[in-house]
């Protein structure tokens, strides 16, 4: 795994479980482990996209139904049920159970360790799910001990224009035009907005998108992202965007020990819905027309790292360079990143010479 030069935070430290009915629904999508609220029957309050990655079921379809009846099937009994039942009936607070439990679904088995929690004044109790192992289905559960599938919950919805994948996540077709027009209507109410509305929206694309490597990766090797060789990881990666149409992304791990990573795609979908710019030497560089992709490479790859990092466009085909080049780099190096790239640095090694330069502290040092 690389290495750069901003630490890691730890993601125990700065969690504290009892503030998590004060974290809105965003926030709780961000966390890398499932998370289900319940009232105090067993009413679906609020779920979390990790655990609707991994049950795969779309969390819209749950929200509102019985967890021990409706939808986790699987958990009905002493261990599981008997330990919420028990909690609620005592008024219990804090975290009031935490154990070991194997959930069924159709597709596969998940070895998963619990935690149920109940902030104090709060009238919802927080089931905490972190999975730790997928195996194939167990053959010897009945239809009544395992989970509900997507296809159970909303039988009919293929009448009603919902597109799923092979393993039913819920999927939306867009032709690159969307880009294109996407691109054109911000050039023309806003232009200025492009590069910062385009990279905040990668970011949050970039996290959802790094949940749904983390439940292939399980479910695939048994292993999570942060356990996975960076090479296979690069091939992941890779793999995911050029199956979605992003383009092909090469990794370039030459100047790693700088703390820089180089990711280069091809045929970006964004640099080819956009505009041809002709621009001339030294020009500032307000032609980069893959901030989408920056942010959405750069939340990926934080994910995996396990900490904060930045991702910046510094070339890009549309204005004439022969390929769409980011730098991944700590999140303390963007100011840097940005001077340069703002003062008409083109390339990668120009780039790299500039965080050279750069104060102690804007290299992340």
């Amino acid at each position: 795994m690389f290495q750069f030069s901003e630490p890691a935070a730890s993601k125990s430290a700065s969690f504290d479980l009892l503030t998590i009915d004060a974290r809105t629904d965003q926030e709780l999508d961000t966390l890398p482990f499932g998370v289900i609220a319940l009232d105090d029957e067993g009413t679906i309050l609020r779920y979390n996209l990790y655990e609707s990655q991994f049950a795969r079921l779309d969390r819209n379809q749950v929200l509102g139904r019985d967890f021990f009846n409706d939808v986790a099937r699987c958990t009905r009994g002493d261990v599981f049920e008997g330990r919420f039942r028990r909690g609620v009936a005592s008024g219990a607070t804090g975290s009031f159970a935490r154990f070991a439990f194997l959930f069924d679904f159709k597709f596969g088995a998940q070895d998963v360790e619990v935690e149920m929690v109940r902030p104090a004044g709060v009238p919802r109790y927080y089931l905490l799910i972190n999975r730790r192992k997928v195996s194939p289905p167990r053959p010897d559960r009945g239809p009544d001990q395992v989970a509900v599938s997507q296809r159970e919950l909303a039988p009919d919805e293929g009448t009603k224009g919902v597109r799923r994948d092979p393993i039913e996540r819920r999927v939306v077709e867009v032709p690159w035009a969307f880009f294109a027009a996407l691109r054109a209507t911000c050039d023309q109410l806003a232009p200025e907005t492009w590069p910062l509305f385009c990279a905040e929206w990668g970011v949050q694309l970039g996290r959802r998108l790094a949940i749904d490597l983390e439940t292939t990766a399980i479910a695939t090797s048994g292993r999570g992202l942060a356990e996975v060789p960076m090479t296979e990881l690069a091939t992941m990666l890779s793999r995911r965007l050029a199956e979605q149409g992003w383009g092909k992304a090469t990794f370039d791990f030459e100047a790693i020990r700088e703390g820089v990573l180089v990711i280069e795609v091809a045929r970006s979908v964004l640099a080819e819905a956009a505009p041809r710019v002709r621009r001339t030497t030294g020009e500032p560089r307000a032609d980069l027309a893959c901030p989408l992709l920056a942010g959405t490479l750069g939340a990926m790859i934080s994910h995996v790292a396990g900490r904060r990092l930045a991702a910046r466009e510094v070339t890009c085909s549309s204005a004439g360079d022969d390929a769409c080049r980011f730098v991944v780099t700590a999140h303390a190096r963007r100011a840097a990143i940005d001077a340069a790239i703002a003062s008409g640095e083109r390339g990668v090694p120009a780039i790299r010479e500039a965080l050279r330069r750069a104060p102690t502290e804007a290299r992340g040092e």
